[in-house]
């Protein structure tokens, strides 16, 4: 499931001056806010040809965020979910902006509908269910811990996969993920109560699936569920 050559080479950063970045955004509608310094500003656009262009503030000097920026985690995360066959975006142009101190990544979103739109009007079934688990255990076996992954940035892709989006909060290990860093992953998935409740009834189905493609011993396979569980049901009493 490793690389197969396609999307692997990085775009280099640019430098857009501030009249090419307000051309570029000429039209543009935006999709994401915030307050800096007491003033709206902009951090997410759709382009007019529906792309998407996301801006990063440049810290302060002395930070990790300044030595590795936003733009090349996100680069970086890209390349590597690439590299495993895992539908994400499509990165076009990274660019630094230094009239407004921003750098900014221009990508092409992934086309689909994002799992929490899905399960709006879609129950989640036996099969979804597995497809789920078996999903994010490829993810953990090739060492990709997201903190931020939640039903709204996974994707029900075009061609019938599952692909992930805003990828920059990821982090990537040399093997597969510890029993800890599962476990924890495993919550971060299911923090949001919708989510939680949208899977309900097909829970130990993804599980199921989860456990027998990661070949867990039964001690370790025991631990995961009954933590899976115990999170779980806190969080949905309801849940059987």
């Amino acid at each position: 499931m490793k690389s197969n050559g396609r999307n692997s080479r990085k775009p280099r950063m640019k430098i857009l001056t501030i009249t090419a970045y307000r051309q570029l955004i000429e039209d543009a509608e935006p999709l994401a806010s915030e307050f800096v310094d007491g003033e709206l500003s902009h951090k997410v656009f759709r382009l007019a040809d529906q792309s998407i262009l996301k801006l990063f503030r440049i810290k302060r000097l002395f930070s990790s965020a300044r030595l590795f920026p936003y733009t090349r985690r996100f680069q970086r995360n890209v390349a590597y979910l690439v590299s495993c066959r895992v539908p994400t975006m499509t990165i076009a142009s990274v660019y630094r902006i230094p009239a407004i101190k921003r750098t900014a990544v221009h990508y092409h979103p992934l086309k689909g509908i994002t799992l929490r739109k899905h399960c709006e009007s879609n129950p989640i079934d036996s099969a979804l269910a597995g497809r789920l688990g078996l999903f994010f255990h490829s993810l953990h076996k090739y060492g990709i811990y997201f903190r931020s992954i939640h039903f709204d940035n996974m994707v029900l892709t075009e061609d019938d996969d599952i692909g992930l989006i805003d990828v920059v909060d990821m982090r990537i290990s040399n093997g597969p993920l510890s029993m800890g860093r599962r476990i924890r992953n495993l919550r971060h998935l299911f923090r949001y109560e919708a989510d939680i409740a949208y899977l309900a009834s097909e829970r130990h189905r993804f599980m199921d699936v989860y456990c027998r493609n990661a070949k867990l011993s039964p001690r370790q396979e025991n631990r995961l569920r009954r933590h899976f569980d115990h999170y779980f049901c806190c969080k949905n009493p309801k849940a059987s």
